[in-house]
């Protein structure tokens, strides 16, 4: 998202917002000192090893203590954070992907921070900074970006004699190549859970979920470039070349760890998932660009990325925000990313500290040593995007419709409509106007 892009959005956000929700949006935080003891601060966050990256913040901050809750996950975090909300209990800061970030502002959950991190912009690199600032305030403190990649198993392509694939021909290909040699075997599966992945290579292929004019929105979920992206992978789907395990469930962990799945498409975060979930498989895998619709082409969206906000129902916001900055911004916490966690840091200076590029991530070949300059470059060619109101929304109705059909052999495109017009109901139903 261009800087242009991001400051239009807040102010079609709030165009439609009611009185309520403007009043919502106001922090209604207690700057109470506790009694006895440090501040204890509430975080809620699902990074790989964050614990130990919080555990450097504890142990150098007696007087401010953080307590990381890891049971919310990124794709339901806006329903816990909402009713926590609801029932007056928002922790103090909590993880957040960009694309739910408006979601949060509308919803008076993501508190301004710009007084505190406003001076930071030289620091961030523009993509994460424009995703996470709206209408010149401040609204999150980036965490990391997410270049997109295709990992696969270079053991098996070896063996069949594969090479990576650069187009999404070669990647169908390559996709019958496996299942014929071994019908037991995919490239990769189509998972219906999966909206977020749905989303990104549909901005490679062209489409616009969500855009603004003058604070007109539209929505085209259902158009040209979402429509080629579903095309597509119905017809690895019907020809049964790839499968349809729904990722993150223990079906696909035991597919990623036995060679069932030969490859998945990710990002930048993925190596440390890939070795929880598959670890005699370290060293097996390399990683290249995502395949391209046109030969030659180096075009690729952002999948994920996260950024910390500071709830409106913190107590403590003043800490909360020294926090949220460190945890994204000093040396000491990205160093401890770097040790526990495949981080491709929101701050500039993070990308050069030792350790970073000078390490491959332990599930990758050795041999590869230009993962991080490639992450540098796929972050570059990245295609901006406007994420709406209402992510949450489009992503649950994406799991219900392709997920039944899936199960009953419908259309994906089909699909793709009953999301378009689900989302803008939901649009339409919090008072946007939508073309």
């Amino acid at each position: 998202m261009n800087r242009k892009l991001s400051r239009t959005v807040v102010g079609a956000l709030a165009v439609g917002l009611t009185a309520s929700l403007l009043a919502g949006c106001t922090s209604s935080a207690s700057t109470a000192p506790e009694d006895d003891g440090p501040v204890v601060l509430r975080y809620w966050s699902w990074a790989p090893n964050i614990g130990a990256i919080v555990d450097v913040w504890n142990e150098s901050h007696p007087d401010v203590q953080v307590e990381v809750n890891t049971s919310v996950g990124a794709n339901d975090i806006v329903a816990k954070l909402s009713a926590a909300k609801e029932a007056g209990s928002l922790p103090d800061l909590s993880n957040t992907t960009y694309e739910n970030l408006p979601n949060l502002i509308v919803g008076g959950i993501a508190d301004d921070i710009t007084d505190a991190f406003g001076e930071y912009e030289d620091q961030i690199t523009p993509a994460a900074w424009n995703l996470t600032t709206f209408d010149d305030k401040n609204y999150a403190v980036p965490q990391g970006t997410g270049p997109q990649f295709l990992y696969y198993r270079a053991d098996i392509f070896e063996s069949l004699g594969l090479e990576a694939p650069t187009t999404w021909d070669e990647y169908a290909d390559a996709a019958r190549t496996i299942h014929e040699a071994d019908p037991t075997k995919y490239l990769a599966t189509f998972p219906a859970n999966d909206a977020q992945l749905f989303a990104a290579l549909s901005a490679q292929a062209g489409a616009e979920w969500w855009a603004n004019d003058a604070g007109q929105w539209s929505v085209d979920i259902d158009g040209d470039g979402s429509d080629t992206v579903a095309d597509y992978w119905q017809g690895l789907v019907d020809e049964g070349v790839v499968t349809t395990l729904k990722t993150w469930t223990p079906e696909w962990q035991a597919a990623l760890a036995d060679g069932t799945l030969a490859s998945w498409l990710s990002a930048v975060w993925a190596p440390p998932l890939i070795l929880q979930n598959a670890p005699d498989t370290a060293g097996k895998w390399a990683a290249v660009r995502i395949p391209q619709w046109n030969a030659g082409d180096s075009v690729s969206a952002a999948l994920g990325g996260s950024a910390t906000v500071v709830t409106t129902g913190s107590a403590h916001p003043e800490e909360a925000r020294e926090f949220a900055i460190w945890l994204n911004n000093s040396t000491e916490a990205l160093t401890a990313y770097i040790e526990n966690a495949s981080i491709w840091p929101a701050n500039l200076a993070g990308r050069e500290l030792p350790g970073l590029k000078d390490t491959v991530p332990a599930v990758l070949s050795p041999d590869q040593t230009d993962f991080w300059d490639l992450a540098a470059e796929i972050d570059d060619e990245a295609v901006p995007v406007t994420w709406g109101p209402n992510v949450a929304t489009a992503y649950s109705a994406f799991g219900d419709a392709f997920g039944t059909a899936i199960t009953s052999g419908g259309s994906f495109t089909d699909a793709l409509t009953t999301v378009q017009d689900a989302v803008v109901a939901d649009m339409e139903k919090l008072g946007f106007e939508v073309e």
